[in-house]
C-alpha cells in the first residue's frame, strides 16, 4: 500500500506546528557541518528532498551561503513556509521518489527524515537514483528514525497534531549496505537519542556519504 498520500495530507495539516517545533536543528548541526565540509565545489548545486519548512536549508545556507539549493516537497503549505524561511533558495513540488524526473545533476543531495515515509524498496530506489543524479564525488545526506523495522506502523505526529502517518523504521546496516552497493562511501554516521512526547526513547540515525568509484 502506498502510504505517501496520507503523509502528504498529514504534513500539510501539520505545517505550522512543524515549523514552530523543528526550525531549531541544533541537535544535528555537527552532521550538517560534515555534509557542508564534504561538498567540494564552490557554488555547488544541492537538491533537498522533502524539505518541509526549510529548516535544514536555513542552516546549510548559514554555513555555506554559496550553496545553490533547490528544495522540494509535496506538501504545498510546507513549500510556502520553506520559501518564506529561505528567500534566497528555490523551491518546487517534487515526489522524492522521482529524482530523475528533474533531468539534471547535482553536487549534493539532502534527504532529511524522508525515509520514514518510504518503503524499504522505495528507499533502495531513492539511493540508486541519487547515485545517478549526483555528479562525480557527489555527497548524500540521509537521516531517519532507527528501530526494528518490525515496529513500523501508524504513529501520531511528533507535534501531537492531526491524524497518524505510517512510519517505516530502518536499521543502520540496511542503509550502509545499500549505500555501498550504489557506489557510496560512508564518511560519517551518528545517532541522536531523545525522549519523544510519549516519553519513549527515539533514536535518529544520520549518515553522510560520498560517491566513490565502483
Amino acid at each position: 500500500m502506498d502510504h505517501n498520500p496520507i503523509a502528504i495530507r498529514v504534513f500539510d495539516a501539520w505545517a505550522k506546528g512543524y515549523n514552530e517545533a523543528f526550525m531549531d536543528t541544533s541537535m544535528y548541526h555537527g552532521m550538517f557541518d560534515h555534509f557542508c565540509s564534504a561538498i567540494e565545489p564552490r557554488n555547488a548545486e544541492v537538491l533537498e528532498l522533502a524539505c518541509g519548512p526549510g529548516n535544514i536549508t536555513h542552516y546549510l545556507l548559514k554555513q555555506r551561503p554559496d550553496l545553490r539549493i533547490l528544495g522540494t516537497d509535496l506538501a504545498p503549505k510546507m513549500l510556502e513556509l520553506a520559501q518564506a524561511n529561505n528567500p534566497g533558495a528555490s523551491f518546487q513540488p517534487l515526489d522524492a521518489r522521482k529524482i530523475l524526473s528533474l533531468g539534471r545533476s547535482f553536487d549534493a543531495i539532502v534527504c532529511g527524515f524522508c525515509l520514514p515515509y518510504l518503503t524499504p524498496q522505495e528507499t533502495r530506489d531513492l539511493i540508486r537514483d541519487a547515485a545517478k543524479a549526483l555528479r562525480p564525488n557527489g555527497v548524500l545526506f540521509l537521516s531517519t528514525m532507527e528501530d526494528d523495522p518490525a515496529r513500523s506502523g501508524f504513529k501520531a505526529s511528533s507535534t501531537g497534531e492531526g491524524e497518524a502517518a505510517y512510519i517505516q523504521y530502518y536499521e543502520a546496516n540496511f542503509l550502509t549496505k545499500t549505500l555501498r552497493s550504489n557506489g557510496f562511501e560512508v564518511l560519517h554516521l551518528d545517532r541522536k537519542a531523545y525522549a519523544g512526547r510519549d516519553g519513549l526513547l527515539t533514536t535518529d540515525l544520520l549518515i553522510v556519504a560520498k560517491q566513490v568509484a565502483l
